[in-house]
């Protein structure tokens, strides 16, 4: 079983050097500064008097005790990535996990620095850092399976099978992994990670008939499946020197699928 939890915090403390937990972003005196999302997951047995994997009071300790001090004194002066960089995979995650009282376990800790950017790094493997980057484009498909009849189509995909298509804002969510670079402070060029996913996915996908319009599809059913799958395969080399560890497509609210390295090895 796992527990998520977050905090929403400022990114500096207030004149008494608390940082606070906050759901809207403004100070007590209404102004406005940077304001950033912490979450952590733990994971666990549920104790079966109890009903509690772990209470959630404790996780806030942790993350406002321990994970968020270190985000008021991060020195933000020098290089933005260095010191998050620095807060994620250094200390703060290893008092973390010694805070978590077995059996209880810490699993992740999450930092949202934007609606589109995340920083998380997880159990397995302390010291890399899967920065997590959104993205949008629409697009207009049809899906059809060759050497069925029209009929037979519609009676498979249903209405996903209209004769002249239909469209969905996709959204699309691509993570890569890597440690922290001594020199950029960052997993990887974030500028340069824009770059690779305009270039191989929003240029060729955006406002076209994946179906007509783009040869990756001309023999391949464009369900969001094979949508994941494709952009997977058209980053994959384009992150470097990151690993590129899942794409995640969303075709609607209700409905995404994600590819990860496991599932496309090399």
């Amino acid at each position: 079983m796992r527990l998520i939890r977050e905090v929403r915090c400022f990114a500096e403390a207030d004149p008494t050097g608390v940082l606070l937990n906050t759901w809207a972003g403004t100070t007590a005196g209404g102004d406005l500064r940077t304001f950033w999302t912490l979450r952590a997951t733990v994971r666990g047995p549920v104790d079966p008097r109890t009903g509690y994997l772990c209470d959630v009071k404790a996780i806030d300790q942790l993350l406002r005790g321990i994970v968020a001090p270190r985000l008021a004194t991060a020195p933000l002066s020098g290089p933005f990535w260095t010191a998050l960089g620095t807060l994620l995979a250094g200390k703060a995650y290893s008092d973390g996990a010694q805070w978590c009282a077995p059996p209880a376990r810490l699993a992740a800790l999450e930092l949202k620095i934007s609606p589109h950017t995340a920083m998380t790094i997880r159990e397995e493997n302390p010291d890399m850092v899967h920065l997590t980057q959104s993205f949008e484009f629409a697009a207009a498909h049809r899906l059809s399976c060759e050497g069925l009849s029209d009929a037979q189509n519609a009676a498979l995909f249903g209405k996903c099978s209209n004769p002249h298509g239909h469209g969905h804002n996709y959204l699309l969510e691509v993570t890569v992994a890597g440690p922290i670079d001594e020199r950029s402070g960052s997993v990887v060029d974030l500028a340069r990670l824009d770059r690779a996913v305009r270039e191989h996915v929003i240029e060729p996908f955006d406002h076209k008939n994946l179906n007509v319009e783009c040869p990756d599809f001309a023999r391949l059913n464009p369900t969001v499946e094979n949508i994941a799958r494709v952009i997977f395969d058209r980053l994959k080399g384009a992150v470097q020197p990151a690993r590129l560890a899942s794409v995640r497509v969303w075709e609607t609210p209700k409905t995404c699928a994600e590819c990860t390295a496991d599932d496309r090895p090399d």
